[in-house]
């Protein structure tokens, strides 16, 4: 029996993470019939320490055991992220099983991600596996150029086929391949709201959340419409701006900014960021509205249909969610400035991105067909 690889950055405490991995395993899985395994490999990458304060730190290790659960659930990992493998010599016996290996997609193809490490240019394969790229994402500078031109023209010529998240990164990698180098949609987008409903945690009653967080709860039990505001960064122009929208909507605020203090936001406001990934879908699915500057974030407002604003403002991340929303037709939910409070809206036409999600989708799997022979 035939069997294919994932190498991607599944060990990341982060909802697009460990929901793009889902996908794109779901999604071999739908195409081949054949088994598909995400491999256990953890690069040696420096741990970071994300709260200073000990309940705080308490909290996200419970966040951290929702993961691992949705890891070894969801995603097949029967071991864990903590017996994941750390060297290659490790996954290269291990890769021998394998007929195809598929490195994507999330920023595979980034420094402060995986640290180039090889073994996201599929080096441990074994001779005539087909080596793939899915929807890998690559950071680049000003003029184009990739963290390490070397490495990439060193390892990319080996592969069978070449896609990309990013159109604008098109031109970049195909210096380094004869090969046609393809944009292809994020594997989140490949799935609709309908096929994530089985990963779904609906917010519950306050008196039924005996075992879950204060601000879970807290966001739980007060029904009223809420403004889902996912920021991965702490900016108090955004948190200003997140309480000026949600006013001008009418909505109650629902955040990720736990350790900012609560006077910044409304008495009522709730907080999801110690929620695992099924919780998070819960709450963009029950949104009234959704501001972001997630890249996954925007990917499943899309997904649920729901209006939605992106502002993105570090230009090493800005093509990541522009060429998205381009490519869908949802540009006019993007911006880099921030924008005049009077154009704000919770009315959106999805009319635009019915037509052309249908045809990435197709061009997408059209390309993993081929790609898989």
């Amino acid at each position: 029996m035939k069997k294919t690889a994932i190498a991607t950055l599944h060990f990341y405490n982060n909802f697009g993470s460990v929901l793009q991995a889902y996908a794109l395993r779901r999604v071999l899985q739908d195409l081949t019939g054949n088994e598909v395994d995400i491999l256990p490999y953890r690069p040696p990458l420096p741990e970071y320490v994300y709260f200073q304060d000990a309940s705080l730190q308490e909290r996200y290790r419970q966040k951290c055991e929702k993961f691992e659960f949705f890891r070894k659930e969801h995603l097949g990992m029967a071991r864990g992220v903590e017996d994941a493998l750390h060297t290659q010599r490790d996954l290269a016996g291990k890769m021998q099983d394998y007929d195809a290996a598929i490195v994507g997609s999330d920023i595979v193809w980034g420094r402060e991600f995986s640290g180039l490490d090889p073994v996201y240019f599929l080096q441990p394969a074994r001779e005539g596996c087909r080596r793939i790229s899915y929807a890998a994402s690559v950071l680049l500078d000003g003029a184009g150029n990739t963290e390490d031109d070397a490495l990439f023209a060193s390892h990319l010529r080996k592969f069978d086929a070449i896609s990309l998240r990013e159109t604008s990164a098109l031109q970049s990698i195909q210096r380094f391949t004869d090969r046609k180098v393809t944009a292809v949609l994020d594997p989140t987008l490949l799935l609709d709201a309908a096929e994530y409903e089985k990963l779904v945690v609906e917010k519950r009653r306050e008196d039924e959340e005996k075992e879950e967080s204060e601000d879970i709860k807290k966001a739980a039990g007060n029904h009223k419409p809420y403004l889902l505001a996912y920021f991965l960064t702490h900016d108090p122009a955004v948190v200003e701006y997140t309480n000026l929208m949600a006013r001008k909507l009418g909505l109650r605020v629902i955040h990720y900014f736990a350790d900012y203090p609560d006077r910044v936001f409304p008495a009522d406001a709730g907080c999801f960021a110690f929620a695992g990934p099924g919780e998070f879908l819960g709450y963009v699915k029950h949104a009234s509205c959704i501001f972001t500057n997630s890249f996954h974030g925007t990917c499943f407002a899309m997904i649920y249909r729901k209006p939605f604003y992106t502002y993105m403002a570090k230009r090493a991340m800005l093509s990541r969610v522009r060429d998205m929303v381009c490519r869908l037709g949802m540009e006019n939910r993007f911006f880099s400035d921030f924008r005049d409070l009077d154009k704000v809206t919770d009315q959106v036409d999805y009319s635009r991105l019915e037509q052309k999600l249908q045809a990435e989708r197709a061009h997408s799997l059209g390309f993993l067909r081929e790609a898989l022979g």
